[in-house]
């Protein structure tokens, strides 16, 4: 997997040691986020949680001269908590977008997109029919997104805790 972009980017597998670190970056990625009332998880979360998101599948990194400055993490199967929300979490050979995330200072360099097509090739390497991802149908920015990628909005859920609905999106693989 690439990184394109200024600096010294280094693409590699969750480690760890980045658990600190990378939590730092979740926190400043997803605060304007937060600010606009979204208590997405990964704004507040603590180390520990952290660790298990990116240990709950195969989570990559992006550094820039040793500072994390984004991350994606696809789970196979998809967890718990969403495989209970919605059956489309519950298919054979589905993965799930998780903890998707670019520091705000390195957003516009295509780092997201990188990550994305690096985690696409794993997938249809590991033979996954389809990944899907869940993201509040009020973050626009992010639907979008997802909606350039080839996901579809095929489902809402409402995770508990959550002052939003969540849509449930699908990019079919195969």
């Amino acid at each position: 997997m690439t990184a394109s972009g200024a600096g010294d980017l280094t693409v590699r597998l969750f480690r760890d040691d980045d658990a600190v670190p990378l939590t730092a970056m979740l926190h400043r990625a997803y605060a304007d986020l937060a600010a606009t009332g979204l208590n997405y998880t990964a704004a507040t979360q603590d180390v520990m949680t952290t660790r298990h998101r990116a240990d709950g599948g195969r989570c990559w990194v992006v550094e820039d001269d040793g500072a994390l400055v984004a991350t994606l993490t696809v789970s196979v199967p998809p967890g718990r908590g969403i495989r209970a929300l919605t059956p489309v979490a519950r298919e054979p050979r589905r993965a799930w977008l998780n903890q998707l995330a670019v520091a705000p200072e390195h957003r516009g360099q295509g780092l997201a997109r990188s990550l994305w097509s690096g985690a696409l090739a794993w997938a249809r390497d590991e033979q996954i029919t389809a990944i899907g991802a869940d993201t509040a149908l009020s973050a626009d920015r992010l639907v979008g997104m997802y909606g350039r990628w080839g996901f579809e909005h095929v489902d809402t859920v409402h995770w508990a805790g959550k002052t939003y609905d969540s849509a449930v999106l699908l990019h079919q693989l195969i």
